[in-house]
């Protein structure tokens, strides 16, 4: 239990697989695949020129299945206390591999060239897309089907809405999951289909250590070998990658826990208000055996909010780097992992939260039937579109502020003079308009949106394994 962060110990399990892709010992062994991979590419170009001797298939199959062990990364940490630079540290530890491996001919090629921070914003790439396709969109997706399931089973289940917090035009609980179905669905369309840029140019952006190395049109060649990691290639930057890609990202994933927020404490107050049935803990009080607590509920929502924060904390910090570099961006960039796993975190309580909702019907409409004063819109409309001018200021005599069942509503049309079978035969539970029919037409087209960033999911997925040797 040595360690700080909750996500390492208390919620570990929750997060399976998820430290295997998001730490720092995976970082380390994502900046070592850049590296290897940059040294194939690099010797494909210099011994088409005869400035080296070809990989064979059996040394380049070689190359691929070379990683980082745990001793390995441990390695390149005490070098780095030694030295006072980790990407140079690893540099030294893949010479050995190389060597252990015999191709250790090719271990002076190693880093030729880069800065970096050529390697470690492919590598923080790396990791990026490998959180979002393998643990943040696939958990989305997941919340986003049980949304589905209670969209359609409640698009026709008369509720109450309230503006304010007070009584208004009644609606229905599937409609009300659907808008925040709709609002989740229209993030994950852009994050699935959004695409992580990249860089290798240099110590300052100019690329001109690469004239150092041979006569070789180095810009285009860059930018097909940033392009064949999966990256869209800038034209320019300095020492660093221009941050705004990213922080678009980051701000994008912390606007949507944001959004996800919303949908928690709108399901909290539900529960409040007795709409809403839920499976709870075993025990719900140290000291109340009668409670029953939303207690994942209120853990999503905290855990969104942490990761939210420090998301859009860390988008605004990266936006400035002094001149062509400084360092201030590479600490901040660590708590990238860590603040994604608290947004997923958050969306995998929300989803086990929302696994064992149920509408409690027979509330629902008990509460509406107590409040038929929320017909009074249906009323001023009606009597306006019948050619009654002073309908409305008819109406806010009769209704405002009042309190009324069904039989004062009666008494409430009569007293307006009004003989309309359309408004006497009016019920809240009726007055609920196109509700239903926009609750199924979000739900379907939500399905469609989840079906396709699965597959999104899957096809990046498979291409990192492919192309990255990255399962």
């Amino acid at each position: 239990m040595d360690v700080i962060s909750p996500l390492d110990a208390r919620y570990r399990g929750e997060l399976a697989g998820y430290h295997e892709l998001a730490s720092e010992e995976a970082f380390m062994r994502y900046r070592a695949r850049v590296e290897l991979l940059y040294l194939g590419f690099l010797v494909d170009k210099l011994s088409g020129m005869g400035l080296v001797k070809p990989i064979d298939d059996e040394g380049r199959a070689r190359l691929r299945r070379l990683n980082l062990s745990y001793d390995d990364v441990k390695r390149v940490r005490e070098l780095e206390v030694e030295i006072g630079h980790d990407v140079k540290a690893l540099e030294y530890v893949l010479r050995d591999k190389l060597k252990a491996i015999g191709l250790g001919e090719y271990s002076h090629l190693l880093h030729l060239g880069l800065t970096s921070e050529d390697v470690n914003n492919l590598a923080l790439g790396i990791m990026v897309r490998r959180i979002l396709h393998g643990h943040l969109l696939p958990s989305l997706v997941e919340l986003g089907r049980v949304m589905l399931r209670l969209i359609e089973e409640y698009a026709n289940t008369p509720m109450l809405a309230r503006t304010h917090g007070q009584p208004a035009t009644p609606t229905t609980f599937g409609k009300e999951i659907a808008y925040h179905a709709y609002r989740l669905c229209t993030w994950l369309g852009e994050l699935a289909r959004f695409k992580l840029t990249g860089k290798v140019a240099g110590a300052s952006g100019s690329m001109a250590s690469f004239t150092m190395i041979a006569n070789l049109d180095w810009p285009r060649l860059l930018r097909d070998f940033v392009e064949s990691l999966g990256f869209e290639p800038v034209p320019v930057s300095t020492q660093i990658l221009p941050p705004d890609n990213l922080t678009h990202l980051l701000s994008m994933v912390g606007l949507m826990a944001s959004s996800l927020v919303n949908l928690a404490q709108d399901l909290w107050m539900y529960s409040m208000l007795g709409y809403i049935r839920f499976r709870g803990r075993a025990v719900g009080s140290s000291t109340m055996p009668h409670k029953v607590n939303p207690v994942d509920l209120e853990n999503a929502e905290g855990n969104l909010k942490l990761g939210s924060s420090m998301l859009m904390e860390i988008s605004r910090m990266l936006q400035v780097s002094r001149l062509q570099r400084d360092l201030s961006d590479s600490t901040v960039k660590r708590n990238l992992g860590l603040a994604m796993g608290y947004v997923i975190l958050g969306v995998k309580r929300l989803r086990a939260f929302m696994e064992g909702v149920e509408a409690d019907v027979d509330a629902l409409s008990s509460d509406l039937n107590n409040h038929w004063e929320v017909l009074s819109e249906a009323v001023q409309v009606r009597l306006r579109s019948l050619g009654l001018v002073d309908a409305y200021e008819r109406s806010l005599k009769v209704f405002r502020g009042s309190r009324m069942g069904a039989e004062d509503y009666l008494d409430a049309i009569k007293g307006l003079g009004v003989n309309d079978e359309v408004l006497l035969n009016l019920k809240p539970s009726n007055y609920t308009g196109y509700a239903e029919s926009i609750a199924r037409d979000v739900a379907s087209g939500c399905r469609a949106l989840l079906n396709e960033v699965e597959g999104v999911c899957r096809r990046e997925r498979e291409s990192m394994t492919q192309v990255l040797g990255i399962d």
